[in-house]
C-alpha cells in the first residue's frame, strides 16, 4: 500500500500527490514509527501543496517527526510568511507543530515558537487559534515539563471497531445506515417497540364494557358531508327533529329566514303577515 502511494507521488500530478499525502498521514497515525523512511520523499513535494487538508497533513508529519528531519525548522518557517492567509486548519496545525518542534529542539527554535505564538494570540481573530496559542504560551512559560506531557503525550492507537461486530449484525446495520441503528450499533428491534409493545401498554377491557353499551363509531371524513346535507334545518318530522313547542323542556324552532334572527339578536319580533 505504501509503495503504491509512493508511485502515485512520483507521478508529480498535483491533486494525486496531495491526496496521497493525506492518506499517508493517516497511515502514520495508524502505524507509528513504521514507515518514516518515506518522509524525505514527502518533503520534496512540499512546495506543490495548495489544498488546506494536504498542507495540514504535511505540517502534522513534520511536527510529529521533527527530531528526524534536520531542516524541520526551515520547513515550518516557510509557512509563517503567509500565516494569516492560510486556512484555519493549517494555522492550528502549524501552531501545534512548531510547539512540538520547540519541545524537542528548544535550543535553536525559541525565536520560531515566539513568532508563531505572537501571530496566533495578538494578530489573529480566530478564537480557536487564539485560545490554543494562549494555552501553549501559559504552559511553556510556567511549566515546560507539563507542556511536554500534554503536547507530546503518547497517542492511543487507532482500532477498527467494525471487527468486533458479528457479520450478520453488520449486514443488518448496513441496511439501516441512515437511521439510529448505525449510531447505537444495534438493530432497530432492540430499541424500538413495535405493535407487541403497544398492546402491553393498552388497558384490558372488562366483560361489562364489552357487553354493555354499543361501540362508538367515528364516521369517515367523507361521510360528514352527507350528514350535513341531510340535516333538517326547518325542524321537520322524523327522529332527528327538534321537540315541538309546548313540549316539556322544548322550544319553538327558530326561523332564520323570518323573525327568528331578530329574536336571537334581541330585537322586536317581526310583524305577522
Amino acid at each position: 500500500c505504501v509503495s503504491t502511494l509512493l508511485d502515485l507521488i512520483q507521478t508529480k500530478v498535483n491533486y494525486v500527490v496531495q491526496e496521497a499525502i493525506v492518506v499517508i498521514k493517516d497511515i502514520f497515525r495508524k502505524y507509528p514509527n513504521k514507515y518514516e523512511s518515506i518522509i524525505a520523499t514527502l518533503c520534496e513535494n512540499l512546495d506543490t501543496l495548495d489544498e488546506p487538508e494536504a498542507r495540514a497533513s504535511m505540517i502534522w508529519i513534520i511536527g510529529e517527526y521533527a527530531e528526524r528531519i534536520d531542516n524541520a525548522d526551515e520547513l515550518l518557517d516557510s509557512f509563517l510568511d503567509n500565516f494569516h492567509d492560510e486556512n484555519s486548519q493549517v494555522q492550528l496545525q502549524l501552531l501545534t507543530a512548531i510547539v512540538k518542534l520547540f519541545l524537542k529542539r528548544p535550543t535553536d527554535t525559541q525565536e520560531l515558537v515566539q513568532r508563531v505564538l505572537s501571530l496566533a494570540t495578538q494578530d489573529s481573530d480566530n478564537p480557536d487559534l487564539r485560545d490554543r496559542g494562549f494555552i501553549y504560551w501559559r504552559l511553556l512559560s510556567t511549566d515546560p515539563a507539563a507542556a511536554k506531557d500534554v503536547v507530546l503525550a503518547e497517542k492511543p492507537l487507532i482500532a477498527e471497531e467494525t471487527d468486533l461486530l458479528e457479520p450478520t449484525l453488520l449486514d443488518e446495520l448496513i441496511c439501516h445506515i441512515s437511521s439510529l441503528a448505525s449510531v447505537y450499533h444495534k438493530p432497530p428491534t432492540a430499541f424500538v417497540e413495535g405493535k407487541v409493545g403497544l398492546k402491553k401498554i393498552l388497558p384490558t377491557r372488562t366483560d361489562d364494557e364489552e357487553t354493555g353499551g354499543s361501540a362508538q363509531v367515528i364516521p369517515e371524513p367523507g361521510s360528514l358531508i352527507g350528514d350535513l346535507l341531510s340535516m333538517d334545518i326547518g325542524g321537520g318530522g322524523g327522529a332527528a327533529a327538534a321537540p315541538a313547542a309546548g313540549g316539556e323542556g322544548g322550544s319553538a324552532p327558530v326561523d332564520l329566514l323570518g323573525g327568528g334572527l331578530d329574536q336571537l339578536l334581541g330585537g322586536p319580533p317581526a310583524p305577522e303577515i
